[in-house]
């Protein structure tokens, strides 16, 4: 994910949002690189049920809030990287095919 995809994100959005409504200071360069980089995290691999439990609780939202929050980006994104692979883009076309077909 690059930096421009980042920061168009939802879900980096969202967080940014939920950081700024729980007192920290968005607009600090360490603390902004921090929530990007936690969004990237997110995005690409999901995060651990321990780190779910700890940023949740640091924004005082839920773990489910939080995972909802980013589950879908990160499908979207993981699905278009899958699909950038020539060969996994071959396939998938052919197996629409197969599905229009049946």
């Amino acid at each position: 994910m690059s930096r421009d995809e980042l920061r168009r994100s939802r879900f980096a959005s969202w967080l940014l949002h939920q950081c700024r409504l729980a007192g920290y200071d968005i607009d600090d360069p360490d603390t902004r690189k921090s929530i990007l980089i936690l969004a990237a995290v997110a995005l690409s691999d999901g995060l651990s049920e321990a780190t779910t439990a700890r940023v949740a609780q640091g924004l005082a939202v839920t773990p489910q809030e939080l995972t909802d929050a980013y589950i879908h980006e990160m499908r979207l994104c993981v699905l278009k990287e899958l699909l950038d692979h020539p060969d996994l883009a071959r396939l998938d076309r052919r197996l629409d095919a197969i599905a229009r077909a049946n």
